[in-house]
């Protein structure tokens, strides 16, 4: 039976401040015109969703159950109403399936109370959610007869009908149905502007423009836009209608760049003609990142004094602080730090005169960095001390990490080995963390990882090098991905040149030297929304690969496999092959100790044997070392034979969704290979004889006196016939000649199948002669 989809944004005020398809309109307004967020102010709902995160929903049904019953003794339909969508909503988050099932029934019980508390905007907004639930769930019919009747029911209010068609577009948005959601945006634009509506006119423009945008036709998005800007008066409408022309121009790529630039000259014009400095100074920061973007720091530093000019004449101390504080940027990526130094000071004084401890923070952090650079660690360390005093005074935890940036970096130049640095560094990342700052959370990865890099730790510095990887592809830093990369590189070099000298140290974050020690943590996810339907397919893969045994018993034969498998998969990524060899001794000689239970170690590669079975091409460097891991295990199995150690290969091109449904291979083998789409095992095989090759037969025959004639020329003239004895050594009864054998591999199964309850059968191995 098929899983109903659920809405997963059923209470209202997680709609706000508009529908899917307005909100996706929005973000082409610039900033400051956009419509904020606001918050439901009714006590149940901010109760629920109080409730909710902390993850209390008993809390939640009993705060709903009584208020249900408060409205109905007081004969408060809205109260019903409300309390019934929240009792709702929160059963579909406990995943019952009761509820679920006649969700659709409950919610239009909510509307008819709704409807009895004269409260049309609320019913309006239940019945979208029932037409948009009914579409998810393939129930077509009962959703267009639910539009029918929402569109019935507003007919007679012309102003009320047209936003409800833009609210309909949206759940055809939603739901990917593109034309039938721009054909109720016309009739929507039409309609207002039968009204003389021009704020509804540019609104149902703004949603044309969208979904041209969705269909990628930059062309009608473009004109749509042009015509609406046509239509305004106001100044500051015009700004923000060219500001999301220019998002459209570059949507389109490269090319459409010199047309966005020209279109934020413009949006900058109608901004001065308005007299709204706070505008202007909004889109020049605009134009401002957009040229750092492209790597122009030369127009981005141009743009940046224009904004300080400008900030300048308003008098605003705190927007003065802010637009140096950009200039310092622009400096410091062209390495004039003698500049940047100067205009950060400046900064600083600005922000002390406002009062504002961000733009004071910002500033003493640029400082610091600057003198850092400039190789004065005891000022920087003096600097960074203080920002971090300050903004502990404050309890201003931003500036804190920052602060401890670049008090960690400082101190780990002067000592790579130094404890505290690390603890700044990582407690910065903890606050960035709880903060959600992106832009902190970047830099202090990177410091980290670098720390880690010079230390030698090569495993707690990719740790930190995927996350700053990360940022970068997130915020489509290609420049600053390929620099992280290079220090990957180096860190991978470093660490191996280290190895050869200096035993490896346990990990730092791993082992809890340097972070506290932390228990269990509880997960916040109290109840499982996984679909039965997936529940049902991992179970089934779980009982193919066997039930472990997790306590003892009794009847079991004393030879039964182990309960557990310990996977050890660091050839699999990012890894030093010295070390990780290292690393796999360490592993196996601790369980060959006698108190050790004899776990089986099954160890997994990518791309290591795929020459030997008929692989073409082959995978990185840094996957195909792992054959030095390969050679290991052949030796631990020679030496150590009570562990048992499994081998896996798997062709460089499987992904990590393909891997695990590999067929597992047969009790007994212990490597194999999977490569294209074939499972691999080896298996030993004769070779070809050495002496015997291009051999032909010694049949050499001497005659008589003659000394030169053959047999046959015996025959005919009829003398004395004689012949050598031939050699022996080289006979076919010499045993040296069939003692040499070699390593084969012999595709003997699919790698892929279906999912059986049961081992797979052994195939036949048959040694081949020759």
């Amino acid at each position: 039976m098929q899983t109903p989809q659920v809405i997963a944004s059923i209470h209202g005020w997680r709609r706000q401040p508009c529908n899917a398809l307005q909100a996706t309109g929005e973000k082409l307004k610039l900033p400051s015109s956009q419509a904020k967020p606001t918050q439901n102010d009714n006590p149940l709902w901010v109760a629920v969703e109080e409730a909710l995160a902390n993850d209390s929903a008993d809390k939640a049904l009993a705060d709903t159950d009584a208020a249900l019953q408060k409205a109905k003794e007081a004969g408060d339909k809205k109260g019903q109403a409300v309390a019934m969508y929240l009792e709702s909503h929160v059963r579909v988050v406990l995943e019952d399936r009761a509820a679920i099932d006649k969700l659709a029934a409950t919610m239009k019980e909510v509307a008819a109370l709704y409807k009895q508390a004269n409260a049309r905007q609320e019913e309006l907004d239940v019945n979208k959610d029932i037409m948009e639930f009914l579409f998810l769930n393939g129930k077509n019919d009962e959703a267009e007869g639910m539009e029918k009747e929402i569109r019935a029911e507003v007919k007679s209010d012309k102003k009320l009908e047209a936003s409800t068609l833009l609210d309909l577009a949206a759940v055809y948005y939603v739901l990917g149905r593109l034309d039938k959601a721009k054909g109720l945006v016309d009739e929507a634009a039409a309609a207002f502007e039968g009204l003389k509506d021009k704020a509804g006119l540019g609104q149902a423009s703004l949603a044309s423009a969208v979904l041209s945008l969705s269909q990628q036709k930059f062309d009608d998005a473009l004109n749509i836009l042009e015509r609406s800007l046509q239509a305004q008066d106001d100044k500051k409408l015009k700004a923000s209608i060219q500001y999301a022309m220019s998002q459209v121009h570059c949507a389109m790529g490269p090319q459409g760049l010199g047309s966005a630039f020209s279109d934020l000259k413009k949006a900058r014009a109608f901004m001065q003609e308005a007299r709204d400095p706070e505008g202007e100074l909004e889109v020049l920061q605009v134009m401002q990142e957009l040229h750092a973007s492209q790597n122009q720091a030369s127009e981005a530093m141009a743009i940046n004094k224009e904004a300080l000019a400008v900030t300048q004449a308003s008098g605003d101390k705190k927007k003065e602080a802010q637009a140096l504080l950009r200039l310092v940027s622009a400096n410091l990526s062209t390495q004039n730090e003698i500049e940047a130094l100067r205009l950060a000071e400046e900064a600083e004084s600005k922000a002390k005169e406002a009062g504002d401890i961000a733009c004071e923070a910002e500033a003493s952090s640029n400082i610091a960095e600057v003198l850092l650079r400039r190789g004065d660690k005891a000022a920087a360390l003096k600097r960074a001390r203080d920002l971090l005093a300050l903004c502990r005074q404050k309890s201003y935890e931003p500036g804190q990490a920052a602060a401890m940036v670049v008090l960690g970096s400082a101190l780990l130049n002067d000592n790579a080995q130094s404890a505290e640095g690390m603890r700044c560094l990582q407690d910065a990342v903890r606050i960035y963390k709880e903060s959600n700052d992106f832009v902190g959370l970047y830099s202090a990865h990177f410091a980290l990882a670098n720390a880690y890099f010079v230390r030698g730790d090569l495993e707690d510095g990719l740790t930190h090098a995927r996350e700053v990887l990360s940022c970068c592809r997130r915020n489509g830093d290609k420049v600053n991905e390929e620099f992280v990369k290079q220090n990957i590189e180096r860190g991978r070099q470093y660490a191996a040149a280290m190895r050869l000298t200096q035993a490896k140290r346990p990990s730092n974050e791993s082992a809890g030297i340097l972070l506290p020690p932390s228990g269990p943590q509880p997960c916040n996810t109290r109840f499982s929304r996984i679909p039965g339907s997936l529940l049902n397919i991992v179970a089934a893969g779980r009982n193919y690969w066997g039930v472990p045994r997790t306590i003892e018993d009794p009847t079991a034969d004393d030879d039964r496999p182990p309960c557990h498998t310990i996977i050890w998969a660091h050839p699999m990524s990012d890894h030093s092959t010295t070390q990780m060899c290292l690393d796999f001794m360490h592993l196996v000689g601790a369980m060959a100790k006698n108190e050790v239970s004899k776990i089986p170690i099954i160890v997994q590669t990518r791309g290591v044997q795929e020459r030997w079975c008929g692989g073409m091409t082959q995978g990185n460097m840094t996957s195909v070392m792992a054959v030095a891991l390969w050679g290991l295990i052949k030796t631990c199995r020679t030496e150590i034979p009570q562990v048992p150690i499994m081998v896996l290969d798997f062709a460089h091109g499987l992904t990590t969704a393909q891997i695990p449904r590999q067929l597992k291979p047969p009790l007994g083998v212990p490597e194999t290979v999977y490569f294209n789409k074939s499972r691999w095992e080896p298996q030993l095989v004769a070779v070809k004889s050495l002496l015997r090759a291009d051999l032909k037969r010694d049949s050499m025959q001497g005659g008589g006196a003659g000394g030169g004639s053959t047999m046959d020329d015996s025959k005919k003239q009829g003398g004395q016939k004689f012949s050598r004895k031939p050699f022996s050594w080289v006979g076919p009864s010499i045993k040296m000649d069939y003692c040499w054998y070699t390593q084969e591999w012999k595709a003997v199964g699919a790698a892929e199948g279906e999912i059986i309850a049961t081992d797979p059968v052994v195939p036949v191995r048959a040694l081949r002669q020759y």
